[in-house]
């Protein structure tokens, strides 16, 4: 069997809990119900069980997750890939460098960075961030000053802003902007 490539999607506040299914209702999973044969990937979605606790703290438990799946699923280690929303965003920006797995692409969404240090070690890897111009809840303005600060510093981050979109711009990203196909066209060396 040929190893797959796979992503690590990490949702928003609204999808917190310990049901294991709340995190699969929107956003990436979401794009997959609706035309599965656009995500040939294993994604792997965990879900942290505090609304207001950010991804960073849950970093532990990720890196059992990702050693889970690598161990129970035959996964390609060069194309290995990070994403997420809101909360999730945030969490691709300050974690797709500090997680055990190493990641051959990152695409926050609606996301911001708080660790100044973050912007550092994400140089080496191509990542491409979305955000709604219009986002009421995390402004736009957070993805500009991410990806602002990634390029300073020599990386290689783009931002793609929804034109009117309010906070929901994963239904754009996940379903619209040919994202999946960006994802697979890096690979690690």
């Amino acid at each position: 069997m040929t190893p797959a490539p796979a992503i690590l999607f990490l949702h928003g506040r609204g999808e917190s809990g310990t049901d294991g299914i709340k995190q699969t209702a929107i956003g990436l999973s979401h794009a997959i119900r609706m035309k599965a044969a656009d995500w040939p990937f294993i994604v792997i979605c965990p879900q942290k069980p505090e609304f207001d606790t950010l991804w960073p703290a849950y970093i532990d438990r990720i890196n059992q997750t990702l050693t889970f799946a690598e161990q129970n699923y035959k996964i390609d280690p060069h194309r290995r890939y990070i994403t997420g929303l809101s909360q999730g965003g945030h969490g691709t920006f300050q974690l797709a460098a500090s997680l055990d797995w190493q990641f051959a692409a990152a695409a926050p969404v609606c996301g911001w960075i708080t660790d100044p240090e973050a912007a550092k070690r994400l140089t080496q890897i191509p990542l491409w961030a979305f955000h709604g111009d219009a986002d009421p809840v995390i402004k736009v303005e957070e993805s500009r000053n991410a990806v602002a600060a990634i390029n300073a510093v020599g990386g290689n981050a783009k931002l793609t802003e929804f034109k009117g979109v309010t906070h929901n711009s994963w239904d754009d990203v996940y379903q619209k902007s040919g994202l999946a196909e960006w994802l697979l066209s890096h690979s690690l060396d």
